[in-house]
């Protein structure tokens, strides 16, 4: 998701006569686009603010640094107190305010913020402009990644997601389509379709009383001439129905791939996360993908060392993964991400066996990865 905001960004700062250089030394605006799923990703954010408020080595001037996405929503007017090199923060919803922010900042030299205040319950249909996702800027001049929906609605319990990019909303099917339209025609031909869970995408059609979901905006997509491939991220077991799968099958340009988090093997440690399905219920799913998509490739998330996890728990990860046998995993240890409700929870598993449980999963999943290539 950050990849193509990041495009859009840059996009929408093109349009205003900036450009793109390969050195940050020479910039005289740095952005960092930022996520806050985890705690590693913010700390290296933060130690690299800091290295480039000095002035360019051809000029002496000092760059205005921004701060993007996620970390910026999270923190809010924090960020200038742990940060003072930082002159503007710009939240998810609001990075199409950048350009017209970089103005100010540079015509007052005040620090500024723009962030989507709101309560999280509110779901008001808010969305960022639909302008923004045609400025016809990709880096990858054969693959571009494609928003078909913003935020999400899950509130996993470990999750920061929701508090900081709001509830979901969908983007209109007509514009997903005119998007990839416009990319193909820039001679694009391969795209991953892009939302926190692309299978709750549900788009009512006012007046019709007629709907698309998501399925139907997969048919819509493989019918565009030119595009060659495509596929989507990411997925969630509670929404994932066979019909999908089906889809998948049927459909000659979707990429045979599933991207389907399971995040533990343990039903106790599911529900603390409040992910909405059980074991039993994620194994009967991937065996009805692999007997439906034949040959097709499946990945997962995993979490290990989640408040509580005892090592009954975690066995039972490890033998899921050994029982699935997915092509790949991210694996990834658990971090407190403040304000969520496992924040409330205590933090229990000590670090060393976080590691310890970190490595035997990596090292089965490496294993596993190399018999499938």
């Amino acid at each position: 998701m950050n990849v193509r905001d990041s495009e859009v960004i840059s996009g929408l700062l093109k349009a205003e006569g900036w450009k793109l250089i390969a050195s940050p030394e020479e910039a005289d605006v740095i952005l960092f686009n930022t996520c806050s799923v985890r705690q590693h990703a913010e700390d290296k954010v933060w130690s690299e603010i800091g290295r480039y408020k000095k002035g360019k080595p051809s000029s002496g001037a000092v760059p205005i640094i921004g701060l993007v996405g996620c970390m910026a929503q999270y923190y809010k007017e924090c960020i200038f107190e742990r940060a003072p090199a930082i002159d503007f923060a710009v939240g998810p919803s609001d990075i199409h305010k950048i350009p017209e922010i970089i103005k100010r900042v540079t015509s007052h030299k005040s620090q500024v913020t723009s962030l989507f205040e709101r309560k999280i319950w509110e779901t008001d249909g808010e969305i960022r402009p639909e302008e923004i996702y045609h400025t016809g800027f990709y880096k990858d001049r054969e693959h571009a990644y494609v928003v078909i929906s913003e935020g999400c609605s899950n509130f996993c319990s470990y999750c920061v997601v929701p508090y900081v990019r709001g509830p979901l909303r969908s983007r209109d099917a007509k514009d997903i389509v005119r998007e990839i339209e416009e990319a193909v025609a820039q001679g694009i031909t391969r795209f991953t379709l892009l939302g926190q869970n692309v299978n709750e995408y549900q788009l009512s059609a006012v007046g019709s009383g007629l709907s698309v979901d998501f399925i139907d905006l997969l048919k819509m997509v493989n019918g565009i001439k030119g595009l060659k491939e495509f596929s989507f991220v990411t997925s969630h077991p509670k929404d994932t129905t066979v019909n999908l799968f089906r889809a998948m099958a049927d459909l000659g340009k979707l990429k045979k791939y599933l991207h389907l988090p399971i995040q533990s093997g343990s039903d106790r440690i599911l529900k603390m996360m409040k992910r909405g399905y059980t074991r039993k219920f994620y194994l009967d799913l991937a065996d009805k993908y692999r007997k439906i998509v034949r040959g097709g490739a499946l990945t997962t998330d995993i979490i290990v060392g989640f408040p509580s996890e005892t090592e009954k728990d975690f066995q039972r990860t490890y033998d899921l993964i050994k029982e699935v046998q997915f092509n790949a995993a991210f694996i990834f240890k658990y971090s407190t991400r403040p304000n969520t409700e496992a924040a409330n929870f205590i933090d229990d598993v000590p670090k060393k066996e976080k590691e310890r449980r970190h490595k035997l999963v990596l090292d089965l999943q490496k294993a596993i990865s190399r018999r499938k290539v």
